[in-house]
C-alpha cells in the first residue's frame, strides 16, 4: 500500500473516531419550561359598624378565599375616642352561628391602629368585638371595624 493512501486512511479513521466521540457526548434532549399563569387576587376590605354597651359583644363573619393570605384587623373609629374595645378572630360555625375566639385577640384595641395581624388559611372566620370591662354603665360606644384579607 502506498504511503499516501495509508496516511489518508489513518486520517479518515481519526476523523471518524472524533466524530463518533463528539456525537456520543452530545445530547438531543431538549428542555422546555412552561410558565403557568398565576391567579392575582386583590385584597378584600370589609367594614363592620356597630355599637356596644357595658359587657356587650357583636360578631361579624367573613370568608378567607386564598390560603396563606395576610389578615389585618383594626378599628377605623371608636366613639368616644378615649374608649378601648376588645377584638378577636376565631373560627365561624355557620350551623350554630357561633364565633370561637381561638385564633387571636386584643383586649385593648384603639381606633387608627392595627389590632391584629397574621396569616390566615382558607376558611370561614369571624371577628368578635367586645367590652373588656372598660365601658361605664349607661354608656354606648359606636365603632367601625375593618377586616382586610384575601
Amino acid at each position: 500500500m502506498n504511503e499516501s493512501i495509508k496516511r489518508w486512511l489513518s486520517l479518515c479513521l481519526v476523523v471518524a473516531a472524533v466524530t463518533f466521540t463528539v456525537g456520543a457526548c452530545s445530547s438531543s434532549t431538549t428542555t422546555s419550561s412552561t410558565i403557568s399563569p398565576t391567579t392575582v387576587t386583590t385584597a378584600t376590605t370589609e367594614s363592620f359598624s356597630g355599637s356596644l354597651v357595658q359587657n356587650g359583644a357583636d360578631v361579624y363573619p367573613f370568608t378567607v378565599k386564598q390560603d396563606g393570605s395576610s389578615l389585618l384587623v383594626g378599628f377605623t373609629s371608636i366613639t368616644p375616642a378615649s374608649d378601648t374595645l376588645g377584638v378577636g378572630i376565631g373560627a365561624w360555625d355557620a350551623t350554630t352561628a357561633t364565633c370561637g375566639l381561638n385564633q387571636s385577640q386584643n383586649d385593648a384595641a384603639k381606633a387608627g391602629n392595627t389590632a391584629l395581624s397574621g396569616t390566615a388559611s382558607l376558611g370561614n372566620y369571624c371577628a368578635r368585638v367586645y367590652d373588656t370591662g372598660n365601658l361605664p354603665d349607661g354608656q354606648t360606644v359606636t365603632f367601625t371595624l375593618q377586616v382586610q384579607h384575601y
